[in-house]
């Protein structure tokens, strides 16, 4: 075997290993974060909106009953908990805008001797 085929080999390897370790840390969101946005009604309510359909912040603040600053901070907060992850969208009048949708389909709520946690179902 050439020394140009095992290293080909090793980036194969290297890069399915950063696959998995990127999948792994995907499906890791912190308990607490969860369970307190959850537990917030605009957070709710920003999730139950985009499980119809990825929006823009913009439109999310016309569909709900909450301020501007309000629904960015819940944004904020559900992307940083690893619910929702934004992608940029191009307007038809030209505008960039972060369209935002939901990266979790099914979470897993777990209770045990070393408290609750919470992972993401594959």
């Amino acid at each position: 075997m050439s020394t140009t085929q095992q290293s080909h080999r090793g980036v194969v390897q290297s890069a399915a290993a950063t696959t998995e370790e990127t999948r792994r840390a995907a499906t890791a969101v912190e308990t607490d974060a969860v369970l307190e946005l959850l537990s917030d009604e605009y957070a709710r309510q920003v999730l139950e909106s985009l499980c119809d359909r990825p929006a823009t912040a913009p439109e999310l603040v016309e569909s709900m009953a909450a301020s501007r600053a309000t629904v960015y901070r819940r944004l904020n907060d559900l992307e940083a908990a690893g619910l929702i992850a934004p992608a940029v969208a191009v307007d038809p009048d030209g505008h960039h805008r972060k369209r935002y949708h939901l990266i979790v389909d099914d979470l897993q709520l777990q209770f045990g001797a070393d408290g609750i946690e919470i992972t993401l179902v594959d």
